[in-house]
């Protein structure tokens, strides 16, 4: 009979990762800007890695993500009753997908062990939730909007890195082009597709910033949202990414990118007739790439786009081929309650494609919701993009990158499921919800409307301390406000002597 139920080896481990999971949970209960940079570099590192490496084994592989997935909802959980969920009902459907999420492992765990069903839903459920839940719930803070930017941008920097190094070392390749490295088949783009949509994200992120600053008076508003565009090095950043995201050749994304180009063009405000100006600009554009793309003015390069195209349209395409998986999983029997609140995680997504049976997950985010939480869940999912969205709109230009981007996570959903990095944006869009309802401020005024006239201050006698207050705090006997409300704004006039 062994003395210890596990080796010595695994309970110096344990012994030693108390320690830090007791620090990662400070600094995710404090510092906010260095856990996002602990959770978007950890799938930084697992590209580099070409894949996650187990930090422990318990009969269980604890990978690093798990860990600081551990403390991100850990963390949030213990917000969550500070947070008035009756006013942020995007927040109260995510977490009913957290709930639901925890009964589908918890079901999947009794019928086929823990390791089945963890293995199920640890990245696309828990990884995704618990990131957008820890990002949900911060602290409301005037940095925290700088930091993700910012975080995001270094993100999409790396992987612009990752990818110029993987070219020089493998060389460009088409997508369906098969590579042996080692004696094993790798694949020819060197970043996967969720990388490829940070850095098609990082370039809706630069060239919709937000609100531009009100001009001086005096000098006229020749940039901003409704005044054209600058160049400058922001979009000049922002078009290497997008040049990158070409070049990668992840399909799916490239229809992402376009229909976040088309939102942000739509949902932009223009003056007169700019809107029809830039799609002119933008078909000029496309129509002078076509014509060197033609011409063979892009070599070897032309060739492999050439192939990857062709790839989508022949009928053993991968989209094809996700189709009869999707339609197979679909087609299959299922109870009433299995359509209710989804099958448990673990249960397998076998279905036979083209004669051979296939079990990975189904590529398909709104069907993965619906197998495993139901179409419960997936009315969940749509609730938070909805209610999320509505409270965003309110911002108008202040909020339109956030928007854009939430639109390619909805079209990246109909072929892959949700990436871990995805859900800091989801996270935040949710953080940028709460930030719009906490301040009270009124939907933006629709472009050419006229500016509200500014009331005319009334003087103050000589000798008064006028107390400006925030709408909502209760005076006090004091002239103050009672613990619990708002912040205040106090302007004392002293008497002139």
């Amino acid at each position: 009979m062994r003395p210890l139920p596990v080796d010595p080896q695994t309970l110096l481990m344990l012994l030693t990762a108390l320690p830090l999971v007791g620090l990662l949970l400070w600094v995710f209960a404090r510092h906010c800007g260095i856990a996002i940079g602990l959770l978007l570099g950890t799938q930084v590192w697992v590209v580099v890695a070409g894949g996650q490496t187990a930090a422990l084994d318990v009969g269980v592989r604890v990978y690093p993500t798990d860990i600081l997935d551990v403390c991100a909802i850990s963390v949030a959980l213990m917000r969550v009753p500070r947070r008035n969920l009756k006013s942020h009902a995007g927040l109260a459907a995510l977490l009913a997908m957290v709930v639901l999420t925890a009964w589908s492992t918890l079901r999947g765990a009794a019928a086929f062990g823990l390791q089945a069903a963890g293995n199920d839903s640890r990245t696309y459920f828990w990884h995704f939730l618990a990131i957008t839940l820890y990002l949900a719930t911060a602290p409301l803070s005037a940095s925290l909007s700088r930091i993700v930017t910012r975080a995001w941008l270094a993100t999409a920097a790396a992987y612009a890195l990752l990818s110029v190094a993987g070219w020089a070392d493998r060389g460009l390749h088409a997508a369906n082009a098969h590579l042996a490295v080692d004696g094993v088949t790798v694949d020819s783009r060197p970043v996967p597709a969720a990388a490829a949509l940070v850095l098609a994200q990082a370039a809706m992120l630069l060239l919709a910033p937000g609100a531009p600053a009100p001009p001086a008076a005096g000098v006229p508003d020749r940039g901003g949202p409704a005044g054209g565009l600058r160049l400058n090095g922001r979009h000049l950043t922002a078009f290497l990414f997008l040049v990158l995201v070409v070049l990668l050749q992840h399909r799916t994304v490239w229809v992402a990118t376009a229909v976040m180009g088309l939102a942000w063009w739509v949902l932009r405000p223009a003056r007169g007739g700019q809107r029809f100006v830039s799609a002119g600009a933008g078909a000029l554009a496309l129509s002078l790439a076509a014509l060197l793309y033609a011409a063979g003015a892009f070599g070897a390069i032309g060739g492999s786009l050439t192939d990857s195209f062709k790839e989508t349209q022949g009928t053993r395409s991968t989209f094809v081929w996700r189709m009869l998986g999707w339609q197979d999983l679909l087609e299959a029997p299922r109870t009433f309650a299995q359509w209710l609140v989804g099958a448990p995680f673990g249960s397998g997504y076998e279905r036979f494609i083209g004669g051979g049976l296939v079990t990975v997950s189904p590529h398909d985010y709104y069907l993965h919701i619906m197998l495993r939480l139901g179409l419960v869940g997936l009315l969940a999912l749509l609730v938070v993009y909805v209610r999320t969205w509505r409270r965003l709109a309110r911002g108008g230009t202040a909020t339109l990158a956030l928007r854009v981007v939430m639109v390619g996570q909805l079209v990246l959903f109909v072929s892959y499921s949700a990436f871990p990095e995805q859900a800091v944006l989801l996270g935040f869009c949710l953080w940028q919800a709460r930030l719009r309802s906490a301040d009270g401020l009124p939907p933006a005024p629709a472009p050419g409307a006229p500016a509200p006239v500014a009331p005319v201050p009334r003087p103050e006698p000589p000798g008064r301390s006028a107390v400006v207050e925030q709408e909502g705090a209760a005076p006090s006997e004091t002239g103050g406000t009672r613990e619990g409300t708002a912040c205040k704004t106090s302007l004392s006039v002293t008497k002139q002597t």
